[in-house]
């Protein structure tokens, strides 16, 4: 592992650079930045927030989505060779609270994601916090909404001032996550000018557990490098050396030409390190990596660095190693990716645009050219710890039906092994895509995933597989919520869901995604929120 441990000079932008010297990573120079970021305090959001009555700030507007070049498989005649022909058998898993989430705020696509705190004698059905583009809700576990969608640039107005644009723009791609280390809550989006000329990554980390609390809130500025789709994870392993609060996202130039994926680390909350700087190495032969982020309260072996996974080619998911220095920035180092072979693979849509609705013409974007948001960490004990990541692929050469392909990587901070793989289609009267996947204490997986047809409006719905059952295999899917119409004169969905385990039982899996009220624009969209449990978790 390359260790960078030389001068560096701090630029008018806030960016602090320290080159490795050439040859760090098979070649390719390492380039370790450190991003000096903006810190204010908000009062308690309750305080301020609701007296704000706060609007997204465009009429309609789509979330731009730059997607880096890759090769496509060549053509010929193919079936997935890990195609799941059927089920294992009925679903075990029951369905719990369902209820309607945030609806259309004029912008496309939602990016719905959710996160969810443990219940406790201050809020006794916990708390759910719900993130759209561009908007951020609260509920308890009922269902109850304690705080309605609002603008989420106004968490950042209430502690920075007017002149950053995390205080006044809101630029989407949300991520909203539960941070169990230090049980606050962690949400996150972008701001940007037209241009892209002047790009922010704004993060907020509460103060207390309570998501209608006080936030610490933060700006990091990017300069003319755009970071698209940023993705966010809490890592935690029992040394705390590498323990933090982990980034990713695709780099384009001025919003135009793709530079490579940053691969960034903060410290966690309470680990006595301040957050504004933020620390980063960039590799131009990266693209769409997730940052590993934790299940469960049983943190990952003492001295794993975080771990970040993507794809190359049809066969290939690369898994990289961050080492994180919070102490000494210039210490820290990428290590060059570890291949782990899988079943040949073909990007639903060849990464485009393929999925068809009733009623229209109108087909849908399956983000078919990346692994899909979390990619979830397990550390089950005795020596066994799990990766569990998703994508949405083509399941053979005879139509573009989409199916949802699942990896689980075990030992991965040791011996990384593909233990299970599969891409769950089980019938042909579906397209199923925008899969999100996590795993409970018990070892059961929960997979929810998007569904659309030429004679099935969009809808949602999730599958799992028992500790218990055939490895490869998921049970039958179980419907959430179909919706009343399809979505025209925009092909962006998702671009992602979410799956998040509730902290308080560590078994039962929570899922948002989106779905249109009825025919119509992009201004119909609408989300839901509903929860799922095995029986054979307590």
């Amino acid at each position: 592992m390359v260790r960078c441990r030389i001068g560096f000079v701090v630029l008018a932008s806030g960016l602090i650079w320290m080159v490795a010297p050439a040859g760090a990573q098979e070649g390719k120079p390492a380039r370790v930045e450190v991003i000096t970021g903006h810190h204010g305090r908000t009062p308690p959001l309750w305080s301020y927030v609701r007296q704000m009555h706060a609007k997204p700030n465009a009429p309609f507007r789509v979330i731009p989505l730059f997607k880096p070049l890759r090769g496509k498989p060549g053509g010929g005649t193919w079936t997935d060779p890990d195609l799941e022909n059927g089920t294992s058998g009925p679903l075990q898993a029951k369905a719990g609270v369902a209820f309607e989430g945030a609806t259309a705020d004029g912008y496309v696509p939602p990016d719905p994601n959710i996160s969810v705190s443990p219940d406790t004698d201050a809020h006794p059905h916990g708390q759910i916090v719900e993130t759209t583009n561009v908007t951020y809700a609260v509920y308890d576990k009922t269902g109850k909404t304690l705080l309605a969608p609002t603008a989420m640039h106004t968490i950042w107005a209430g502690g920075l001032p007017s002149s950053d644009l995390c205080a006044t723009t809101d630029g989407g791609d949300p991520i909203v996550l539960w941070d169990q280390v230090d049980q606050k809550w962690i949400i996150s989006q972008l701001a940007y000018n037209s241009s892209f000329s002047s790009n922010e990554w704004c993060m907020a980390v509460s103060t207390t557990s309570d998501a209608l609390g006080s936030y610490d809130v933060y700006s990091y500025a990017f300069g003319s490098s755009f970071p698209d789709y940023p993705k966010v994870a809490v890592w935690q392993e029992s040394s705390g050396t590498y323990s933090g609060i982990y980034f990713s996202a695709n780099i384009f130039s001025h919003g135009n030409s793709f530079a490579g994926a940053d691969f960034c680390g903060l410290p966690l909350a309470n680990s006595g390190y301040s957050l504004d700087k933020m620390t980063c190495i960039q590799d131009s032969s990266a693209a769409s990596v997730l940052p590993a982020d934790l299940e469960g309260t049983r943190p990952a072996p003492s001295g794993s660095p975080e771990m970040y996974l993507d794809f190359s080619g049809s066969n290939t998911l690369e898994l990289y190693r961050f080492s994180f220095d919070a102490a000494a920035e210039a210490n820290t180092s990428l290590s060059a990716p570890e291949d782990l072979t899988v079943g040949t693979f073909h990007e639903a849509c060849g990464g485009g645009v393929c999925v068809p609705q009733k009623g229209t013409k109108e087909q849908l974007d399956s983000l078919g050219d990346r692994l899909m948001y979390r990619l979830s960490y397990r550390n089950y004990g005795n020596g066994n710890d799990d990766l569990l990541v998703n994508q949405s692929a083509q399941v053979s050469s005879a139509s573009n039906q989409t199916g949802v392909r699942w990896y689980e990587i075990a030992n991965p901070t040791t011996n990384p092994t593909i233990a299970q793989q599969s891409t769950y289609s089980p019938d042909t009267s579906l397209y199923r895509w925008m899969g999100s996947i996590a795993q409970d204490h018990a070892g059961d997986l929960g997979l929810g995933f998007s569904t659309s047809s030429s004679s099935a409006y969009p809808g949602l719905a999730f599958t799992g597989q028992q500790a218990s059952d055939s490895a490869n295999t998921m049970e039958a899917e179980m419907p959430i919520y179909v919706g009343g119409g399809a979505q025209t004169k925009a092909n962006r969905w998702g671009d992602y869901s979410s799956v998040s385990i509730d902290p308080t039982d560590d078994c039962t899996f929570w899922y948002v995604n989106e779905y249109l009220l009825k025919n119509g624009t992009y201004t119909n969209w609408a989300t839901y929120i509903a929860s799922f449990k095995f029986s054979t978790c307590r």
